[in-house]
């Protein structure tokens, strides 16, 4: 049985959930218990998709992936690992020790793991170099160029060249663009990238907004239905702000290639 794993920060789980629901090759699908798992185990549940829940705390959690890539020789096993989204301040440090501790412990057992992750501020432009020595392949999200995303709305957008083109059709406005997963977590995600020092001091983002000449959100319409709230959670942000709403259309392309292309070079273990 063919092991892939992904590793991905939370604001990327419906995209997630989205390939795996239309993936009739897929056998089983587990999730490491983490602090950020919660949501996406409820929405597996919602859409009817069965997964297992699972804990790696020691090496002989390891070993037990090891028995079961021995097991048919068919079949294909998604390990996801959900991480929390950390803010700028400790972007440098944590998150990059976040996903690096993940990449080490998943490489043991995995055939291929794939990041939903961008450059995040050119945090893993190295990343791919720096484990060039893993015996499983090892993706961060490109586009269609061949160039790492830079972030999750270049993602949603489809690539840098798509994400140039949407800010170019803006015609000069400040707008400010959200996807369901951004939306849902509007509130931690503007702190966690340094528009407000807390929750309780979230009004101080307003001047920040302000001084950067924003004047409207954008709704990014992914597709993707697993955030009920999504409507509801634009309007809020855009209160909150006195921002218009502009919507915007767009198709996960670069998740569904990216994944595809990692699947597909994995073979079966002898």
């Amino acid at each position: 049985m063919r092991i892939m794993s992904i590793i991905s920060c939370k604001i990327f789980e419906d995209e997630l959930v989205r390939l795996i629901e239309h993936d009739e090759e897929v056998d089983e699908v587990l999730i490491l218990n983490t602090g950020s798992s919660k949501d996406i185990v409820r929405k597996f549940g919602e859409i009817g998709c069965s997964c297992r829940r699972l804990t790696l705390e020691n090496v002989e959690a390891h070993r037990c992936f090891k028995d079961v890539k021995h097991v048919g020789g068919e079949g294909l096993m998604l390990v996801l690992n959900i991480l929390e989204v950390v803010g700028v301040r400790n972007r440098t440090t944590r998150l990059k020790m976040n996903v690096y501790d993940a990449i080490l412990k998943m490489s043991l057992f995995s055939d291929g793991i794939l990041l939903f992750y961008g450059l995040c501020g050119n945090l893993f432009k190295d990343l791919e170099e720096d484990f060039k020595y893993l015996e499983c392949p090892l993706a961060l999200l490109r586009d269609s160029e061949g160039n790492i995303v830079d972030d999750c709305i270049c993602a949603a957008l489809g690539g840098k060249s798509a994400f140039t083109e949407k800010i170019k059709g803006f015609r000069g406005e400040r707008v400010f663009m959200l996807t369901p997963m951004w939306a849902a977590n509007w509130e931690k995600m503007v702190v966690a990238n340094g528009f407000a020092r807390s929750l309780e001091a979230l009004e101080e983002s307003k001047l920040v907004f302000q001084a950067a000449r924003y004047t409207k959100v954008a709704k990014i319409n992914t597709g993707s239905n697993y955030q009920q709230n999504f409507d509801s959670r634009v309007r809020e942000f855009a209160d909150f702000y006195n921002f218009g709403i502009t919507e915007i259309e767009t198709n996960p392309v670069i998740f569904e290639r990216c994944y595809s292309k990692l699947k597909n070079s994995l073979t079966a273990p002898v």
